[in-house]
């Protein structure tokens, strides 16, 4: 009698549960407050009824303890997430009245970079994801990696006990782990955090492909206004092997043969140039390219390598000694000579940054725009300040010139001589002055000068320092 009644009891519960299952879940819902799963399995349920049938006591002879999953929902942040709850699959066992619960989450986000879907039952061996857990932005090397940032949205924490979001920070174990632990990181909204960046390198004098390595300015002549030698020639470009690019003004002195010679010695290049003045006293470029050409032909071989940009005239404009129309006319009529000499490289006129910025078509007209800037002639810049002071003034110009390659072709600090307001000669300032242009730039620059020059005069608007802008 007491098995009939207990068997028709287990009958009874399992239609009762078998009747209940699933069907509050028919309606999906776009948010879910809370939603809780209890699972309780028995064992020897025994069910006493009174005479009439109806029972007045149950006892168990096993209890184990429940499982709850609780399920919670929330719009938080930028997350735009959803879950649905699929119908639940609720089967039960008159033999045992054990009871399986499995509810199948999805999850779908709008912002996350990958779906999963995860199995959740009471059985902590059934607790395994669907898929990888590819939403995590990087995968850990190693099963100790833990992502040092805070999700801002929803994170779903999936365990053998309970399946929540977190907001706090979730510690991650690799797939390969043996943990039974699984974490899958769903983010709305934040960049992952990186590790600080490298140190900016200080400049080197390294050229890339389309500038040049830092150079310096020279001239053909003795501080008696006579030229120098070829042996002083020679053992001046030795003085100036570490600069790569030399830098001359005109052909006298027999100084564009002589300086090809040494160049090419020494492994430089060379900024050649014409001195030409159409006022008067200046030379004529056809004659200066002619020169370059011999000198060329009879040394390097007829290879125009050795020479990296060619200037046609060099402050005529500043000082009213040309307009911007005669200059452009020369430089047009000087590349095409160049081109028929052989020479394909860059070609355009040197004027100080205010001539230029006065008169794009300088730029226009020039395969890259030449500038000398030299921060002693403003009267509010320290030596310290020099390489900021020219690099304002480049991008100056090359606001003004459509942005075009501009290379400084002369640029630093006397050693000597009266001082201009907040900038003061002295060889302590001359150096203070190059380290900070050397900092500002590694590239497309002309230092000037090489060397003092004893045969120019000094005047009070150079502040008497014309002549002591020698660096070596």
């Amino acid at each position: 009698m007491k098995n009939i009644v207990l068997v028709s009891a287990l009958a009874a519960a399992g239609l009762f549960v078998g009747s209940a299952g699933g069907r509050p879940f028919e309606h999906k819902r776009d948010i879910v407050t809370e939603i809780v799963y209890v699972t309780e399995t028995v064992a020897d349920v025994i069910v006493y009824v009174d005479g009439s049938g109806v029972p007045y006591s149950t006892t168990t002879s096993e209890r184990v303890g429940a499982e709850t999953a609780p399920s919670t929902t929330s719009e938080i942040s930028l997350s735009t997430s959803k879950v649905v709850l699929s119908k639940s699959d609720i089967r039960t066992s008159s033999s045992s009245a054990k009871v399986q619960v499995e509810a199948a989450l999805s999850t779908t986000s709008e912002i996350a970079l990958s779906t999963s879907a995860v199995r959740v039952t009471s059985s902590p061996s059934a607790v395994t994801p669907q898929s990888t857990p590819q939403a995590i932005s990087e995968k850990p090397k190693s099963a100790s990696t833990t992502p040092s940032s805070k999700p801002t949205a929803v994170d779903t924490t999936c365990t053998t006990t309970t399946l929540t979001p977190s907001l706090v920070t979730p510690e991650y174990t690799s797939p390969t782990s043996t943990s039974t632990t699984s974490t899958t990181t769903t983010k709305a909204s934040g960049p992952a955090p990186q590790s600080p960046p490298p140190a900016k390198p200080a400049p080197t004098e390294q050229a890339g492909a389309d500038t040049m390595p830092l150079g310096i300015t020279w001239d053909a002549y003795t501080d008696s206004s006579g030229c120098k030698s070829p042996a002083q020639v020679a053992s001046e470009f030795s003085r100036m092997k570490d600069y790569k690019v030399i830098r001359i003004y005109g052909k006298d002195c027999n100084q564009i043969a002589l300086a090809v010679q040494n160049a090419l010695k020494n492994g430089q290049k060379l900024m050649g140039g014409a001195y030409v003045d159409t006022s008067g006293g200046g030379e004529d470029v056809g004659d200066v390219i002619q020169t370059y050409k011999n000198a060329i032909d009879q040394y390097a071989g007829g290879n125009w390598d050795v020479i990296q940009l060619f200037s046609v005239e060099n402050e005529r404009i500043n000082e009213r000694r040309m307009t911007a129309q005669q200059v452009v006319d020369v430089i047009g009529s000087a590349r095409a000579q160049l081109r028929r000499a052989g020479y394909n490289g860059l070609v355009g006129a040197t004027e100080t940054a205010p001539a230029t910025i006065d008169n794009p078509s300088i730029c226009a007209a020039s395969d890259v725009v030449m500038v000398n800037i030299h921060a002693f002639f403003d009267r509010n810049t320290q030596a310290a300040d020099a390489g900021p002071f020219v690099q304002s003034q480049v991008q100056l110009v090359k606001f003004a010139c459509n942005n075009k390659r501009v290379v400084v072709t002369e640029s630093g600090w006397p050693h000597q001589g009266n001082a201009n307001g907040a900038a003061v000669p002295s060889p302590e300032n001359q150096r203070a002055a190059l380290d900070s242009i050397r900092a500002a730039f590694s590239s497309d620059m002309f230092l000037f000068s090489s060397f003092d020059s004893g045969w120019k005069a000094n005047t009070a608007s150079t502040f008497n320092a014309e002549r002591f802008w020698g660096i070596l």
